[in-house]
């Protein structure tokens, strides 16, 4: 049996063909719809009359590929459960009529084929697709790493009653977890429950991922209110409803973030971010989504976590309030669609009594593994690491390695000027220097040096938007 990397290489050969003739985003949007389409009309006879897969197989080599696809993702949109597909999308088959239409015909022909050969359980495919895919994509607006998603997950530990929410929700890959792991917890497997499911993402083609991602889950009945198109931002720090747990990966380097908001209707309960700095703005809809007892996780770009004025404010009312619970720093390059490094934040807006006025600090910026020059992968140990110190800390149990972690008091914070960079706090080990320390060492500035022509870039052309304007 072919490996799972073997069975998506090949399909995205077939992409690629299709690819040639047509843009990137229509392309992928189209392949997910027909991994989708695969496994939904997998029927022997289907009561509404749709063609099943076997019929468009038939169809396929008799007719015109791109008419023949077209209709059966027409007659298979519809409601699922409380999730509504439309796979319909003139954009995705507008390549078909290019002068190469016999080689994208060949192309859809062959992409069918080999949907017909592979054997991996359908969300399994999908999810492969999009790992791939994302990697392709400026923005990560599709997938986070299965690690990442993991690790954030396990830190809220979202149960079975509760409600969780994604505010950009991208493919529903943490709702999708955080189903998984909650329903793990219930120890009858046969009556076990997930929670209640909610997401939003301002993205029409997103929640299309979305959907199709959670359906081949069997999840479609747990979002009770379907997805929702929108600007969570637009919210503020006031939604409306309030949830258990919240997960987010907003996407970084929002630096037009309030052009479409009405800035009048919005209410920010510890000040107004920056408006070349969205971080505060989603952290600020993060806490304000939470029902008194919530807990949320939220990924941010480093600088969240140190930049002056109007974020040193809101930081520091977050501090006062003694909702942080935990800043955990990532490593550089886990992300696929951006060198810029991360830290993971954790909220409680309940903190157990031995964990009232102190937040934990993570230092996992040298964990992981290099597994391309630009590329860093946590380990099963990394993730398993950052989880059992952040529970041990939460359960009260200290954990002695100074160069991996330190429980810092409130008032140690104020001292600090409410920096949270996590190296500012955990002392970094002192080591004998190695063979090879000096290409690492190079090769992290490097990346570094990268990081810093790209802010350069940004801030240049927000510069010239400016100028424009005038």
């Amino acid at each position: 049996m072919e490996t799972t990397r073997h069975q998506v290489d090949r399909l995205l050969r077939a992409v690629d063909l299709l690819r040639e003739d047509g843009g990137q985003e229509a392309t992928q949007q189209l392949v997910l719809a027909a991994v989708f389409l695969r496994y939904v009309a997998d029927v022997a006879d289907d009561p509404r009359g749709r063609p099943t897969w076997e019929h468009l197989k038939r169809q396929l080599h008799e007719s015109d590929p791109g008419v023949v696809l077209r209709t059966a993702l027409g007659a298979w949109s519809g409601v699922y459960g409380n999730l509504t597909v439309d796979l319909r999308d003139e954009s995705d088959f507008a390549s078909l009529r290019s002068h190469a239409h016999r080689r994208a015909e060949g192309a859809l022909r062959g992409l069918i084929d080999l949907l017909d050969t592979i054997d991996l359980p359908p969300w399994k495919l999908y999810e492969e697709c999009l790992a791939r895919f994302s990697e392709d994509r400026v923005g990560g607006e599709y997938f986070t790493p299965r690690e990442i998603v993991r690790t954030m997950v396990e830190l809220v530990k979202p149960r079975p009653t509760e409600k969780v929410y994604d505010p950009a929700c991208g493919s529903a890959g943490l709702l999708i977890a955080a189903a998984g792991s909650a329903s793990l917890q219930d120890r009858k497997p046969a009556d076990a429950r997930t929670p209640r499911l909610a997401g939003r993402d301002i993205h029409q083609g997103n929640l299309k991922v979305a959907a199709m991602n959670l359906i081949l889950h069997g999840l479609e009945n747990d979002l009770p209110h379907g997805l929702e198109l929108g600007n969570s931002l637009s919210y503020g720090s006031w939604p409306g409803e309030q949830y258990d747990v919240v997960l987010a990966n907003p996407p970084f380097g929002s630096s037009r973030w309030q052009e479409k908001l009405d800035r009048r209707s919005i209410s920010w309960r510890y000040g107004e971010p920056p408006k070349n700095h969205a971080d505060f703005a989603w952290v600020q809809h993060v806490l304000g989504s939470l029902n008194p007892t919530g807990r949320a996780a939220i990924l941010l770009a480093n600088g969240a976590s140190f930049r002056g004025s109007a974020e040193h404010r809101i930081r520091a009312g977050l501090v006062r309030d003694d909702v942080l619970a935990a800043v955990i720093q990532l490593p550089s390059g886990i992300f696929p669609h951006t060198r810029i490094p991360a830290c993971l934040w954790v909220f409680n807006k309940r903190k157990r009594d031995h964990s009232k006025g102190r937040v934990l600090f993570v230092d996992a910026q040298d964990v992981g593994v290099q597994v391309s020059r630009s590329r860093r992968v946590l380990t099963e140990e990394d993730v398993m690491r950052v989880m059992g110190t952040f529970r041990d800390w939460s359960e009260g149990r200290k954990n002695d390695d100074p160069e991996w972690c330190r429980e810092v008091s409130l008032e140690d914070i104020e001292a600090a000027e409410y920096n949270l960079v996590p190296s500012r706090y955990v002392r970094p080990a002192v080591t004998v220097a190695q063979p090879g320390d000096g290409e690492r060492r190079v090769r992290e500035l490097t990346e570094e040096l990268h990081r810093h022509f790209a802010e350069a870039s940004r801030l240049e052309q927000e510069l010239r938007d400016v100028l424009g304007e005038f």
